[in-house]
């Protein structure tokens, strides 16, 4: 995005412009829905959710302080609401030494950008809202470092099962990155 015009969009909202505002909106409405949606798995739910955003954005235009990105700003308030949705405020984060295996997914670049803590937070709500078999089977996998063949022992599935729910799970996983990344 154009740093200059994101800046003279704040500007304009800080005046009350509702040019500015439009402007914003047009702008980044659809990825805040977006990552909401990969999120709350429902687009009526994630409209829902944008529209809040920006009426928040735009009852509180005038004591809008100096934000850096707008794309980072509406990230953060994106990923807030959507713990508020869950109520998920006091999630742990349970592996905070550890990387998913597959952490590749993300280059270096947008991996730095966001706080290792929240995409952990976001990892685990999304492996939350998973079937049963698929997240015990994704545990096991990433957070107990067991074997394909250990993990269909312990569940009594075969392998190909195995398979199938951890490549599931890291598409869907794949899928919420992707939304993430629009706002860098």
């Amino acid at each position: 995005m154009d740093r200059k015009s994101d800046e003279l969009i704040l500007q304009g909202l800080r005046q009350g412009d509702c040019k500015a505002f439009d402007e914003l909106y047009m702008r980044y409405a659809p990825r805040v829905e977006a990552f909401a949606c990969c999120m709350l798995k429902s687009r009526s739910e994630a409209e829902d959710l944008a529209h809040d955003i920006f009426l928040k954005i735009w009852e509180n235009r005038r004591s809008i302080g100096h934000i850096r990105s707008l794309g980072n700003y509406l990230f953060r308030m994106t990923k807030n609401a959507v713990f508020d949705r869950f109520e998920h405020k006091s999630v742990q984060v349970r592996y905070e030494r550890q990387c998913l295996a597959t952490g590749d997914f993300l280059s270096d670049d947008v991996a730095a950008k966001i706080a290792s803590e929240d995409l952990l937070m976001i990892v685990e709500l999304a492996v939350e809202r998973m079937p049963e078999q698929r997240q015990r089977v994704f545990r096991l996998s990433r957070y107990e470092r067991l074997s394909h063949q250990e993990i269909a022992r312990e569940l009594g599935i075969t392998t190909k099962t195995v398979e199938y729910h951890i490549r599931t799970a890291l598409a869907e996983l794949r899928k919420i990155i992707a939304a993430i990344i629009v706002f860098f």
